[in-house]
């Protein structure tokens, strides 16, 4: 009781913190910092050293982002913990992890299924690419209990402004507290671009890895927070499997651009004669192989069902894609003397491509192409107009995704210092993974033609990067969504069902003291479907920290408490390892819900400080954990899947580039 009655007063505490933020909000850039904005919020970061000190995507190489050399955040060091929607793994640190708010995935084109491991991959669309003028290169080591490591090393340079080049690597590897937890994650990205001198040629390569072997246990057979198991790795869970994944990707894109001439300066004195681009034509190839493996030697015979044949549970299920495409590219620019010239305010693509797939299922083998055609117009940020816009189209002509449906759209306006306000609008066609329209097995085979899923979405966001806060809404109208492979109805629910999802965020500081917030309301209105089954109606997270800079800013620090908080009156996903989906539960039972209060705060301690280019921080996660244990319960990520107890963690971060 004594238990209860505190959590209501902290979880109450931190409400009436948020209320007095959000009616004092005041935000004052220290003089070596600036803003850059992300998709959830504006966030502060350090200045470059130089102009040249930065990283973009591919999809818009005109806007750059300064790199990161702040404190602010750095003890959510894992994947799941992240600005923006956060995800949640199912007990340790690499394993399969789902998103806690619902949002659309933008995604086109052939999937598989196995996603459970997709927010730890590298994608082609994530790279980051480097501008520096000398070489960068950043390690970060964490450590924690239970061999919870992490290692990244990140390392970029360039030659004489013709070639640039870089590597991003990461590795995971986490034993967890109970049994059959075990993540062993494995990644990187390996870029090199090279710019003729002309500037007509331009040559891009890409080589991406990703490697996943994590153990599967199917979950707990008992409630771990309410037996007489002094150890967690004593708890009985149902099997001990493995689910092995690899892929590696290429992409190659050679590019001729023609523009106009003009006379680049090098210094006061030196002009040198070069190419202005304005149209490009490309061609993209890739080729990527991926292969995606179970094995359980020792099965449960009831948790597996249909799969088990007839003394051990196995699935293999490879992939060789090649694909070709041509793209072209306009970006209007005009010159305004012999030596400069403006950007207009618009950038248009239009691309056509065919992807050729041959897949093997546990033995049998068939192949399958895809032909796409796509356009984008939207506005140039180098042009600093204050229109901002997007369109977006594509659609599969023929082939395994043929009559896939992407539309996307974004218009906008950006008020300066009173911030940014726009609205977005979303309809997409997508046919169902792979695996839920095609397996075959020595036990049970399906091959069955789903309807595609529709889903629209109209939306709209403000934000304000100079005060750091955030609002967002979005409709969403959802109908076929797939979450069970091989039941006769793979479908919770085949008519429309719609959500409306509301965020509130806030970066906001006093004099040094900090408390973020990010807030997240899904509503389901009847007839409840996929989304109200498996997302929180409320989910959370707060920072609140002190911090500091001494010794005349050489050395900054940051200590306080991240809490999580979640809301719900459903079980939750839950997560079937063999196929790597998340999906409702049938029959709940209450041993398994995610606590026995309606909102359970999880809080996290923490000490951030970083002196020169060293970063380092100490964490200890989960401490309430001590108190559930004394009162016989707990806290579970999802549906069988228990959380972590308390724990710690260290680490740190080094910077060669100053």
């Amino acid at each position: 009781m004594f238990d209860m009655k505190f959590k209501i007063a902290f979880t109450t505490f931190l409400f009436f913190l948020f209320s007095i933020f959000a009616f004092h909000l005041s935000y004052s850039c220290p003089a070596d910092s600036t803003t850059h904005t992300v998709d959830s919020i504006s966030v502060k970061q350090s200045k470059p050293s130089t102009m040249n000190d930065t990283w973009y995507h591919s999809a818009e190489p005109e806007r750059h982002y300064v790199i990161d050399s702040s404190i602010f955040h750095l003890e959510e060091y894992n994947e799941v913990e992240r600005d923006g929607i956060e995800s949640m793994n199912i007990g340790n640190n690499g394993t399969a992890a789902f998103p806690m708010v619902y949002s659309m995935d933008k995604s086109t084109g052939f999937n598989v299924g196995y996603n459970q491991f997709d927010i730890y991959r590298y994608q082609k669309d994530s790279i980051r690419y480097y501008q520096v003028i000398r070489p960068y290169v950043e390690l970060t080591m964490c450590i924690g209990l239970n061999y919870n490591q992490m290692f990244k090393v990140k390392f970029a340079n360039q030659h004489k402004g013709l070639f640039y080049y870089g590597v991003d690597f990461t590795r995971i590897y986490s034993t967890g507290i109970y049994q059959g937890q075990r993540a062993n994650d494995n990644g990187f990205s390996l870029y090199g671009i090279y710019n003729s001198k002309n500037k007509h040629w331009n040559i891009d390569a890409d080589l991406i890895f990703n490697s996943f072997r994590v153990q599967e246990n199917g979950g707990v057979k008992i409630n771990p927070f309410d037996s007489t198991l002094f150890q967690k790795n004593l708890v009985p869970i149902t099997d001990v499997g493995q689910n092995i994944y690899n892929q590696i990707s290429f992409y190659l894109t050679s590019s001729y651009s023609i523009g106009k001439s003009y006379y680049a300066r090098k210094n006061d004195t030196l002009r040198v004669k070069t190419l202005l681009p304005v149209f490009k034509v490309s061609h993209l190839f890739n080729i990527e192989k991926s292969s995606f493996s179970y094995r359980d030697y020792y099965p449960d015979t009831v948790n597996y069902e249909k799969f088990f044949s007839p003394d051990s549970v196995y699935n293999d299920f490879h992939y060789l894609k090649v694909g070709n495409a041509i793209q072209l590219e306009y970006r209007p620019r005009s010159l305004t003397s012999d030596s400069t010239y403006s950007e207009k305010d618009f950038i248009a693509y239009a691309e056509a491509g065919v992807d050729y797939y041959l897949v093997w299922q546990n033995g049998l083998h068939h192949s399958f192409d895809n032909l796409y055609v796509g356009g984008t117009f939207r506005n140039n940020y180098a042009s600093k107009a204050h229109i901002i816009y997007r369109a977006t189209a594509k659609y599969y002509l023929a082939g395994y995704n043929q009559n896939d449906l992407m539309v996307d759209g974004l218009v906008g306006y950006d008020f300066n210092k009173l911030g940014i306000l726009s609205g977005n609008a979303t309809f997409q066609l997508k046919q169902a993974p792979y695996i839920f329209e095609h397996y075959y097995y020595p036990r049970n085979s399906w091959s069955d033609s789903l309807s595609q899923t529709a889903i629209f979405n109209v939306g709209g966001k403000y934000q304000n990067p100079r005060y750091g806060i955030v609002a967002d809404l979005n409709y969403y109208v959802a109908s076929y969504i797939p979450t069970t492979p091989g039941v006769p109805i793979p479908y919770v629910t085949k008519s429309p069902e719609s959500a409306f999802v509301l965020h509130f965020g806030n970066r906001n500081g006093i004099a040094g003291l900090h408390f973020d917030n990010d807030l997240w309301f899904t509503i389901t209105p009847p007839p409840y479907g996929y989304i109200n089954s498996m997302f929180p109606m409320f989910y959370s997270k707060h920072s609140l920290y002190y911090e500091h800079r001494v010794f005349k800013g050489a050395f900054w620090f940051a200590t306080g408490f991240d809490v999580r908080l979640r809301y719900s009156t459903n079980s939750g996903p839950y997560y079937e390892p063999l196929l790597g989906t998340f999906a409702p539960v049938t029959t709940p039972n209450p041993t398994y819900q995610f606590s026995n209060f309606p909102i359970y705060p999880l809080v996290d301690f923490f000490v951030n400080f970083k002196i020169k280019t060293v970063r380092i921080f100490l964490k200890v996660t989960n401490v309430t954990s001590p108190i559930d244990a004394y009162y016989g319960y707990g806290y579970s990520n999802f549906y069988k899947y228990p959380a972590a107890d308390l724990s710690f963690a260290a680490g740190v971060t080094w910077r060669f580039f100053d």
